[in-house]
């Protein structure tokens, strides 16, 4: 909690979404599903998908697993890895939108997604005598392909385990290019712009499976507003298609920028998106959905390749500790009593300032939006009620130009971050 906080009932339901990322344990077996720079995956195991949850599997998950299974043979049509990859990420994803969109509990959906692998063994299994087995099979290989961290790997060995139920000569029958799906590369070549409010990141990163083949573009649309998230993703054939995308969905504050080589602020928002912990909102986007899996697989592998190059990347720490605000306190009780002639309350800048740095981007402290305007706000909301208090959300206006002014946002763009912050854009 920040200083002056009181615990409040928040106003959007947020669950943890069961990312496999970090070392996730079920007792009786020896499983670890962890991140870069370990063993991504270790067997034996035999662990159901639900255990990074307590008591049995919910409601929904059966018959959702039973839709994605059926649809499963439409992915037949795919003619390349890439096909199959966009596919397979779009008939899950759009499967997890519903639940989420429906606000349906249970939503562990790296564990949703490890359940489904199991249950498409059985299926591939009970088809395999009756040829049906292809478009599951299809499907888990997309899935292992898909899958950042321990899904992925656990995916792969759910295909092992599944072959063994494939009738003789199997092989014979499958597209050469099917293997080939899970090992797409980054190759290293990496774009990135950043908007005139600093706090939305577009990082375009060149992918390819082995021997040059199918190249692609990946566009990851991080905002940094408040959390570290993914606000879009996408697949293109070329670099620009994705910058124009990405200028598309930020708006008048990305107009005119041009992907340029990875700054030491667009590196750090890939490590921190990569090391932190992804949670459900309930507002998520399609396109965030069908990405859901596939962004943190590709960042993973574009981090893992940038150090293989030699790049230096940030170390990953707690945002949440060690903060020092009072130098932020300091200056801008000084930079407000020379605008406005008498002096601030120490105690609200004080409680702007740690308020403001607790969980942010390191390089985006000066950094203003809307989006950060109005996020900075609903949290000044839970703070308890009192003087300093109404003082301080009086004083947010000013902080925010304040902030805007340090980092140079251009006037009209910072006039509309103000504007988002007085009283009435909130209600409060």
């Amino acid at each position: 909690m920040s200083r002056g906080r009181k615990p409040k009932k928040p106003k959007k339901r947020q669950q943890r979404s069961g990312r496999a990322g970090g070392s996730a344990r079920r007792a009786g077996t020896d499983a670890e599903f962890s991140k870069p720079g370990g063993s991504p995956f270790r067997g034996p195991v035999n662990v159901p998908g639900w255990f990074l949850g307590q008591g049995r599997e919910p409601d929904w998950w059966k018959p959702s697993h039973e839709r994605v299974i059926d649809a499963s043979p439409r992915l037949l049509t795919a003619a390349s890895p890439r096909a199959l990859e966009q596919a397979v990420a779009e008939l899950t994803g759009g499967e997890l939108y519903g639940a989420v969109s429906e606000a349906r509990s249970g939503l562990r959906l790296d564990a949703w997604a490890m359940e489904l692998t199991d249950r498409l063994v059985g299926r591939i299994a009970d088809t395999a005598d009756q040829g049906d087995w292809q478009g599951p099979w299809w499907l888990l290989r997309g899935l292992a392909s898909i899958g950042s961290y321990g899904l992925g790997g656990w995916a792969e060995q759910q295909a092992a385990k599944a072959a063994v139920s494939l009738p003789s000569g199997w092989q014979a029958t499958q597209p050469p290019w099917l293997e080939s799906v899970t090992r797409i590369r980054a190759t290293g070549d990496v774009r990135a712009m950043r908007d005139a409010y600093g706090t939305r990141f577009g990082v375009i990163a060149e992918f390819c499976y082995p021997g040059n083949g199918d190249p692609s573009w990946y566009l990851f649309d991080i905002d940094v507003s408040g959390a570290v998230v993914l606000a879009g993703a996408g697949v293109f054939d070329e670099m620009d298609q994705a910058a124009e995308a990405w200028r598309d969905a930020v708006g008048v504050s990305a107009e005119g920028l041009a992907p340029a080589p990875l700054t030491p602020e667009e590196l750090t928002c890939l490590v921190y998106f990569d090391g932190g912990e992804h949670f459900i909102s309930g507002d998520e986007s399609r396109v965030q959905m069908d990405n859901w899996f596939r962004a943190p697989r590709r960042i993973s592998e574009l981090l893992g390749v940038l150090r293989e190059c030699g790049v230096d990347l940030p170390a990953h720490r707690s945002l949440y500790h060690d903060i020092e605000w009072e130098p932020m306190a300091e200056a801008f009780t000084a930079w407000y009593c020379g605008r406005h002639g008498h002096p601030l309350g120490q105690e609200v800048a004080e409680s702007l300032a740690s308020g403001w740095l607790e969980g942010m981007l390191p390089g985006t402290e000066h950094a203003v939006s809307p989006s950060r305007s109005s996020f900075y706000r609903a949290l000044m909301g839970d703070w308890r009620d009192g003087p300093c208090t109404d003082e301080a959300l009086a004083v947010f206006p000013e902080w925010v130009r304040w902030h805007g002014e340090q980092c140079g946002v251009p006037a009209h763009l910072l006039d509309i971050a103000v504007a988002v912050a007085q009283p009435s854009a909130s209600g409060t």
